[in-house]
């Protein structure tokens, strides 16, 4: 640098700042004096530099009255942290905040000659990619001041990152930037969004965008601990954003946008008032809970204002349900990387993984399902096949039903729209804009908790819709108390069972269930105080056990079930009752049985299951069958009572030896000689039938035979028998299967990818197998090959036919 320049950045600092408020310059010390008001991370005393008095001159001109800028709202050479402690950090050259202390503008300076040569990888890098770290700043700025003229002029490139918020999206854009900053917070050329105006939302949005806004609400909100109380807020949010682009009139301004008044944005406290009052606990009236007796709304102790302001800045000018139509993946996908790293799972409820998902999705054949209902349809409303998750928490398996739905119909287009209604029904509800609607009649979820209610609301929202009914409901309750009109109990005629034959409520209007219950979960005491009413199954069973009857309620005959459930329901004595009602109802197609660590935090071993609701006539055989066993055990157990109280009145004058053989002689084949009695409660025990006799005397034996007949776990045997006489008869074989390995394994720190001993995933742009889809960087196919059978799902679609 000249000294001619040297003097005149020098002049120019005391023409803008002549009390030197802001900043001094001693060209004798050759330093650099910065206010003490100057907010830094480094030291207010500078050596003179080309960059450093561009930096000097720069404040001064923010300071002066022609741009007015308070210096306490400056923050110069501020270090951003990447993550935890001890890792690396970003420098900003200055930030501004404005009066709620959000970050504004983002500065980057650099000296006149690096100006050009160096602008696209500094907006690249030490824009684009420190915003990230910063929250969400209105604007980038890249700037120098060029040492001529009587007047210092700032030259600058000037972001609104709020509408491009990866470097890929602006420059796809075409690089939009102001040359000019704005005077005291006033936006440059104002103009507030508006539905159908000139600056309406944006629907271009890329997967970069929404990384980007994902990657500023990690990094503002949860860094590296997931916040249940911040994550829901956040979520409330989302709900007022969708609320206000669903009900905002033509050429009205939305409402969920930083509005200017007299010039200035608004402050955070107006901000959150009307995000809170007009747009969220409205919406919460419409869309989660319209019989509430008061309005919920963003908690403003736990999400202030300030952070609602950062929401509402980060993401007004991206249409998300808009968007979701064209960009339903990348929405989703934006959503479900918030999920993952913001909410904490409690206990018992755990999120599925996407590579289960997909798997059952396949192995219960959908696509199958959705051409058997379209081929038989008569009408537009069971057109497609009714689909509920009764604890569907974030909304997983409906988003993946919904996305496989369309996308088979769509791929197959010319072979669903056969006859003139299948092609207005087509038309109408798969169309190219709305791609998803016809989920909004056919998709069902419900779960007891707010937080998943609205998590699963807001989730189908962003994928393409599909949100209609998501309900908040506890799934073991009467179907009375539910008011969705598909929830109600079914007339007598639609039932698959008679109400003599089985004397509870059921709905049976769907034709797939697919979810991953809650485990060993505790119901709440008004629930429980009901169950007797509800349900056949003991309410001292596992609350697994009882969805499992829940489920049966709930589907029509022939209607599918894939459920994750823990091993116990299908192993432990303790449940063998509800394996029981299992069979009776359902026929059982195939088990897989997963290893461990395929949830965080548990490690409980679990299976999926995959059932079909039996008919009315296959539930009639199986009772008449199961009666006809019973009715020939219990005639054994009375001829054997009237053995043994004929030999107790004559003072039993068979040996001992004899009395045990002719009482299991007598028995069988109810019993055999290998059959064991095992008694439960405080003192267990198991004993043989065929018992030792030891020292005891003919009388002894008989009462100890007449105790056995007496006890719970003979009746245990009897249930045994008849279960065998069933299953015989009508051939209860089903293939099962074990795997090790799942395509991932969950740790405490990070998902590692697996072998896929379930099914094969295969990139569709790489062309190579991937085994993990939470880790998947492209689109993929799931790939079966039922003529060299490798994976399970090779095996099942060979060998697993639905009805």
């Amino acid at each position: 640098m000249t000294k001619q320049d040297l003097n005149w950045y020098a002049n120019q600092i005391v023409k803008h700042d002549p009390k030197g408020v802001s900043v001094k310059v001693d060209l004798e010390k050759q330093i650099i004096s910065y206010s003490p008001k100057l907010r830094t991370d480094e030291t207010s005393h500078k050596n003179i530099t080309p960059e450093e008095l561009v930096h000097a001159l720069v404040l001064a001109m923010l300071c002066s009255k022609k741009y007015g800028y308070q210096i306490e709202s400056i923050y110069h050479e501020k270090y951003f942290r990447h993550g935890s402690a001890g890792s690396l950090s970003d420098e900003v050259d200055f930030m501004i905040y404005d009066e709620d202390e959000l970050p504004y503008a983002l500065w980057e300076i650099k000296e006149p000659r690096e100006f050009k040569s160096k602008a696209a990888e500094t907006i690249e890098f030490q824009l684009f990619g420190t915003a990230l770290l910063t929250g969400v700043p209105k604007y980038l700025v890249y700037a120098t001041v060029f040492p001529e003229g009587e007047t210092a002029v700032l030259s600058l490139q000037t972001i609104n990152y709020t509408d491009y918020q990866s470097f890929q999206s602006w420059t796809n854009a075409d690089s939009p930037a102001y040359n000019q900053f704005p005077i005291k917070y006033q936006d440059i050329d104002y103009e507030p969004l508006r539905n159908g105006g000139s600056n309406d939302l944006r629907t271009d949005c890329t997967q970069a965008d929404f990384r980007g806004v994902a990657a500023t609400f990690h990094n503002e909100f949860f860094g590296e601990h997931a916040d249940n109380s911040l994550f829901i807020n956040l979520v409330k949010c989302l709900l007022a954003k969708i609320y206000d682009e669903r009900t905002t009139v033509k050429n009205g301004v939305y409402k969920f946008q930083v509005l200017q008044k007299n010039g200035k944005p608004e402050s955070a406290e107006e901000v959150f008032k009307r995000i809170n009052e007009e747009l969220y606990m409205v919406a919460f009236k419409r869309y989660i809970d319209p019989v509430a007796k008061e309005n919920d709304e963003i908690n403003r102790g736990e999400f202030p204002p300030e952070k609602v302001k950062t929401v509402v800045k980060a993401i007004q000018s991206m249409s998300i349900t808009k968007g979701a139509s064209i960009h339903g993946d990348v929405i989703g996908a934006f959503f479900e990387e918030i999920l993952r790293f913001g909410f904490k799972q409690d206990k018992g409820m755990y999120f599925t993984h996407d590579n289960l998902v997909s798997f059952m999705l396949q192995v219960v054949d959908l696509n199958g399902l959705v051409e058997k209902v379209w081929s038989v349809s008569t009408h537009p409303d069971n057109r497609l096949p009714y689909i509920i998750d009764p604890a569907c928490g974030s909304g997983t398996f409906l988003l993946k039903a919904m996305n496989t739905i369309t996308g088979y119909v769509k791929r197959n287009s010319n072979a669903f729209k056969a006859d003139l209604e299948a092609e207005e029904f087509f038309n109408a509800r798969l169309s190219e804009s709305k791609p998803n609607y016809w989920a909004e009649n056919f998709i069902y979820g419900m779960d007891p908790k707010f937080i998943m209610a609205i998590t699963a609301k807001v989730n189908m929202v962003l994928h393409g819709d599909g949100s209609a009914h998501i309900y908040k409901y506890d799934a073991y309750k009467d179907f009375n108390s539910y008011e969705a009109s598909n929830l109600r109990p079914a007339p007598e005629k639609n039932r698959a069972i008679s109400k003599t034959k089985y004397p509870f409520e059921t709905c049976e209007s769907f034709d797939l269930i697919v979810s991953n219950p809650p485990f060993g979960v505790s119901l709440s005491s008004e629930t429980k105080s009901k169950l007797s009413k509800v349900f056949s199954l003991k309410e001292s069973l596992p609350s697994e056990a009882l969805f499992i009857e829940r489920c049966f309620q709930l589907l029509k005959q022939n209607g599918r079930m894939a459920l994750v459930l823990p091993e116990s329901i299908l192993n432990s004595g303790d449940n063998a009752e509800a394996r029981i009602f299992l069979y009776r109802t359902f026929k059982i197609k195939t088990i897989v049985s997963l290893p461990r660590n395929i949830f965080k935090d548990t490690p409980t071993l679990c299976s999926l299951l995959f059932a079909q609701k039996k008919t009315t006539a296959e539930i009639a055989t199986w009772d008449e069958t199961w009666e006809a066993a019973e009715h020939f055990a219990r005639t054994k157990v009375k001829l054997a009572k009237k053995f043994l109280s004929e030999l107790k009145m004559n003072k039993a004058k068979l040996t001992p030896a004899a009395v045990k053989d002719q009482f299991i002689s007598m028995l069988s084949p109810v019993v055999s000689n290998t059959d064991w009695l095992i008694k439960r409660g405080k003192n267990p025990s198991v004993q043989r039938i065929n018992f030792a006799l030891g020292s005891l005397t003919s009388t002894q034996v008989v009462s100890k035979c007449i105790a056995m007949l007496a006890t719970a776990g003979f009746e245990q045997l009897i249930t045994n028998y008849c279960f065998k006489v069933v299953a015989d008869k009508l051939n209860y074989s089903f293939p099962a299967y074990a795997v090790d390995e799942v395509g991932y394994k969950l740790s405490n720190r990070k998902e590692k990818i697996r072998p896929n001993q379930l099914c094969k995933f295969v990139g569709l742009t790489s062309k190579l197998e991937k085994p993990n889809l939470h880790l998947m960087d492209e689109d993929f196919e799931l790939v079966i090959n039922i003529k060299k059978p490798q994976t399970v799902l090779d095996h099942i679609k060979t060998k697993v036919k639905w009805d």
